[in-house]
C-alpha cells in the first residue's frame, strides 16, 4: 500500500500568493536599507519580521551606507534656538529637532551623511558629534588650537560596509599665530579619539579662506577663498592644493557629485556649475585639450513663483544640492528643484527663509555612534 501523502491533501500555494511572498522579500532584504530613517521608523509596525531586522545593528549600518539623499535642513537663528526643515515631512524627520538631547546649548557647525558636528555655546565651546535621529551624541576632546569664533570645519564622514563602528574626522582651518594671513590646519581623528595639527601651512597667497561652503571629496577637503581661488587640503598627504576659480566669483556653493567637487553659483533662475574634472590640466602641455573646469548650466524652472518679498537678498544662494534636488531660497520661501522632474516646488508654507540664520543640510540616517 502506498503511505505517501495524498497529493489532493497537499498544501498548494498559488501562484498570486508565491509572487506576493517573494514581492515582500525582496522588500525587506533588498529595499528597506534604502529608505530613511523616519519611514523604517513606521514600518517597524508592519510585522515581527521587518521591526526585528530593522532594529538590528547590521541593519542599522546597511542604511547608514544605502541612504544618501539629502533629508532637510538643520536651521540656527540669531537667538540660538534650532529646528528642522524637512524637504518631506512624511518621509523625513526628527525626533527632537531643537538637539536639546545634548548637555548644553549648541551652535550649528557641519555634517556628514547622517552625522552632526556642533560646537556648545558655553566657554569650553566644546565640540558634539551627533546623529539626531537615534540620539547618539559624542562629546569630543578639547583641540590644542584655539579656532576662533566662527571655525573653519568640515566634518569628514563617508560610510564603509566593513567599518561597522563609524570612523570620522574633523579637519578646521585656523589663523596661524605665528604668521600673519597664514592658515594652519587642525585634525581630529575617531578612531584616535585626539586632535593633532598638522605640519603643513598655508600662507594665504590666494586671499582668506571663507566660512561658508566647506566639503570632502575624494580624500580633500576644500574650501572658497575671497580671491578667485578654491582652497584644498588633502587629508592622507597633508598638502595644500589651490585651483584657480576666476569664474566662479559671487556667492557660491561646493558640494560633491558622483565623486566629483561641484560649484555652483546661482544668478535668479539660473544656476551655474563647475565640475572638477582634470585637477593637473595645468600641468600638461600647451596643446592638451584638457580642462580643470567643466561647466553646466540648469535653469530653475519657474524659478519658485512668487518671491514673497525681498528677493534680492537670496537670489543668489544655493542651501544645498544632492543627486537629484537643488534646495534654494526665493524671497522669504524655500524651494526645492527636482533635477528629474524639472520642476520646482515650495518645501513649506512654514519655512520661512532669513538671510542671517544658519543651514545645515542634513541626510535621515540609522549611523550609530
Amino acid at each position: 500500500m502506498d503511505k505517501g501523502k495524498n497529493p489532493g491533501k497537499s498544501k498548494v500555494v498559488s501562484k498570486p500568493e508565491k509572487i506576493y511572498r517573494e514581492l515582500r522579500e525582496i522588500i525587506q532584504e533588498e529595499a528597506l536599507r534604502f529608505l530613511p530613517a523616519k519611514s523604517l521608523c513606521k514600518f517597524k509596525a508592519v510585522c515581527r519580521d521587518w521591526n526585528r531586522q530593522i532594529s538590528t545593528p547590521f541593519f542599522e549600518h546597511s542604511q547608514s551606507f544605502a541612504f544618501r539623499s539629502i533629508s532637510g535642513l538643520f536651521c540656527q537663528s540669531l537667538d540660538g534656538s534650532i529646528s528642522f526643515i524637512s524637504l518631506d515631512p512624511i518621509s523625513f524627520g526628527i525626533p527632537d529637532p531643537s538637539l536639546k538631547f545634548l548637555p548644553e546649548p549648541v551652535d550649528l557647525i557641519a555634517s556628514s551623511h547622517g552625522l552632526l558636528c556642533c560646537r556648545g555655546r558655553t566657554e569650553e565651546k566644546a565640540y558634539y558629534i551627533c546623529n539626531p535621529v537615534n540620539q547618539h551624541w559624542k562629546k569630543l576632546p578639547n583641540p590644542e588650537a584655539n579656532h576662533g569664533q566662527n571655525p573653519l570645519l568640515v566634518l569628514v564622514f563617508e560610510p564603509s560596509l566593513l567599518n561597522f563602528v563609524a570612523d570620522y574626522k574633523l579637519l578646521c582651518a585656523f589663523p596661524s599665530t605665528d604668521f600673519d594671513g597664514a592658515y594652519e590646519f587642525e585634525i581630529y581623528s575617531s578612531i584616535e579619539n585626539s586632535w593633532k595639527i598638522s605640519s603643513e601651512i598655508w600662507f594665504g597667497e590666494n586671499g582668506r579662506i571663507l566660512k561658508t561652503g566647506g566639503v570632502h571629496v575624494n580624500g580633500v577637503v576644500y574650501w572658497s577663498s575671497n580671491s578667485y581661488s578654491i582652497i584644498g587640503f588633502d587629508l592622507k598627504k597633508q598638502r595644500v592644493k589651490v585651483f584657480s576659480a576666476y569664474d566662479m566669483y559671487g556667492s557660491n556653493t561646493l558640494y560633491m557629485i558622483d565623486k566629483k567637487l561641484c560649484v555652483s553659483i546661482r544668478k535668479g533662475s539660473e544656476l551655474t556649475t563647475w565640475v572638477l574634472s582634470n585637477e593637473y590640466a595645468n600641468t600638461m602641455h600647451m596643446e592638451a585639450r584638457s580642462q580643470t573646469w567643466k561647466q553646466k548650466k540648469v535653469v530653475l524652472s519657474n524659478a519658485g513663483g512668487d518671491s514673497g518679498g525681498a528677493t534680492h537678498d537670496s537670489e543668489g544662494i544655493v542651501l544645498a544640492v544632492g543627486s537629484d534636488v537643488i534646495v534654494y531660497p526665493k524671497g522669504s520661501k524655500i524651494f526645492i528643484y527636482g533635477l528629474r522632474t524639472k520642476e520646482a516646488t515650495e518645501v513649506s508654507s512654514k519655512a520661512e527663509f532669513i538671510l542671517e540664520n544658519v543651514y545645515v543640510p542634513y541626510v535621515n540616517s540609522l549611523v550609530c555612534l
